[in-house]
C-alpha cells in the first residue's frame, strides 16, 4: 500500500510539472505571437489616420491656422475618426512620445477639431487619448516632400506648412535593449498631398 502512494504521489509530481511546463510554454507562445499582430495593427491604424489627413477649409476669419505639422517626436494632423468610434466630424490627433512613470510611451491624442482655435493646442480635459506602444527607446518622424516649390522633394525632420502636406510620413521606432519586439519602419503616404 505504501508503495503504490509512493508511486502515485510521484506520478502526480511529474504530470503536474508537465502540465505547468505546457502552460508557461502555451503562454509564452501566445505573447510571442500577439507582439507582432499588435505593431500591426497599430501601423494599420496609423497608416489609415494619417494617410487620410486632410487641410479643412480655412476659417472665415483671421490668419490660416496650420493643420499639418509635426517634429521628430511628435505630429500634429486633422483627419476624420474613424466610424466605430461614433462622433462624425474632423478631428484633430497628436501622435507624440510622452514620458512617464520613468518611461517613454507612444501616445494617441484626439479631440474634436475647431477650426477657431489654434490648431497645435489640444486641450487635456477634452481630448482622448490611448497608449499605442508602452516602453519606447527611440521615436523618429520624418516628412517626405517641399515646402518650397522652388525646392525638389527631401525627407524633412519637421514639417510646418499652413497649405501643404508632406507627400509622405516616415515613422521609425526602437525598443530598449533587450526587448524583443520589432518594428518595422512605416512610410505613410498622404493621400491627395500637394507638394
Amino acid at each position: 500500500m505504501l508503495v503504490a502512494i509512493s508511486l502515485m504521489a510521484l506520478l502526480s509530481v511529474i504530470l503536474f510539472g508537465g502540465l505547468r511546463f505546457g502552460m508557461r510554454a502555451w503562454e509564452a507562445g501566445g505573447d510571442h505571437i500577439d507582439r507582432p499582430t499588435r505593431i500591426e495593427r497599430i501601423q494599420n491604424l496609423l497608416r489609415q489616420e494619417i494617410g487620410q489627413a486632410f487641410l479643412p477649409a480655412p476659417a472665415a476669419i483671421g490668419d490660416p491656422v496650420p493643420t499639418f505639422f509635426g517634429g521628430p517626436e511628435s505630429l500634429t494632423f486633422v483627419a476624420p475618426l474613424p466610424a466605430h468610434r461614433g462622433i462624425a466630424g474632423p478631428h484633430l490627433f497628436q501622435l507624440a512620445r510622452r514620458e512617464s512613470d520613468g518611461r517613454s510611451d507612444l501616445m494617441l491624442t484626439w479631440t474634436l477639431f475647431r477650426p477657431e482655435r489654434v490648431a497645435r493646442e489640444i486641450v487635456p480635459e477634452e481630448a482622448a487619448q490611448s497608449v499605442l506602444i508602452e516602453n519606447v527607446a527611440v521615436v523618429e518622424l520624418s516628412y517626405y516632400g517641399a515646402l518650397d516649390e522652388q525646392r525638389p522633394p527631401e525627407w524633412q525632420s519637421v514639417w510646418d506648412g499652413v497649405n501643404l502636406r508632406p507627400r509622405l510620413v516616415r515613422l521609425h521606432v526602437e525598443f530598449p535593449l533587450g526587448d524583443p519586439r520589432r518594428w518595422p519602419d512605416l512610410i505613410i503616404r498622404v493621400v491627395g498631398s500637394e507638394s
